[in-house]
């Protein structure tokens, strides 16, 4: 059992030095960066898509559809095949995907913002979260092309923030850990 913990720490590790390598590039190079995103995304979506087909049928979670991923999984994948095809014209779709799942967030911090103001908790931080994934969400939708730069400084910031925050927090699977950070 302590090889495997070895070989899951080191993983973990390997997964926080590329995260912060490419966060890095991203903050610096953001335009650069612009010029891969399709590729990037497309592959990305399709390796998570087809982990999230293997690891649905591998755990048979098949067997409750309230729960299975499987068909998400699936649909992860044809989209990365889509904008791995299209390439260039592809970064619009990427823009306006990335400002809805920006909402999605946001939404999710605001219903955090208001379970823990109803039970006076800490309620500050993802009342913040909440709004700035709002209006950077609805900035991509509204211009996703023009504005796709400063996203990428965002996610470079993020990747540079989640590479070293608490390990262990970074007991999850890999899919879980990509989805999350992206």
């Amino acid at each position: 059992m302590a090889v495997l913990d070895a070989v899951e720490k080191f993983a973990v590790f390997r997964v926080r030095i590329i995260l912060l390598a490419v966060g890095i590039f991203c903050i610096l190079f953001p335009t650069t960066f612009c010029d891969f995103i399709p590729l990037i995304v497309g592959v990305s979506m399709i390796i998570v898509g087809a982990f999230g087909v293997f690891a649905g049928f591998e755990t048979k979670n098949y067997k409750v559809p309230e729960i299975s991923g499987i068909g998400d999984s699936v649909v992860l994948t044809l989209l990365g095949l889509v904008i791995v095809i299209s390439h260039n014209a592809s970064l619009l779709l990427i823009g306006v995907i990335w400002g809805l799942l920006g909402l999605g967030k946001g939404a999710k911090e605001i219903n955090t913002f208001i379970f823990r103001l109803l039970n006076k908790e800490n309620f500050i931080f993802p009342l913040v979260i909440g709004i700035l994934e709002i209006i950077f969400g609805l900035i991509l939708i509204l211009e996703p092309t023009e504005h796709i730069a400063f996203h990428v400084i965002i996610l470079g910031i993020n990747m540079v923030l989640f590479s070293i925050k608490d390990p262990a927090q970074h007991k999850k699977e890999l899919h879980q850990i990509v989805k999350e950070v992206l």
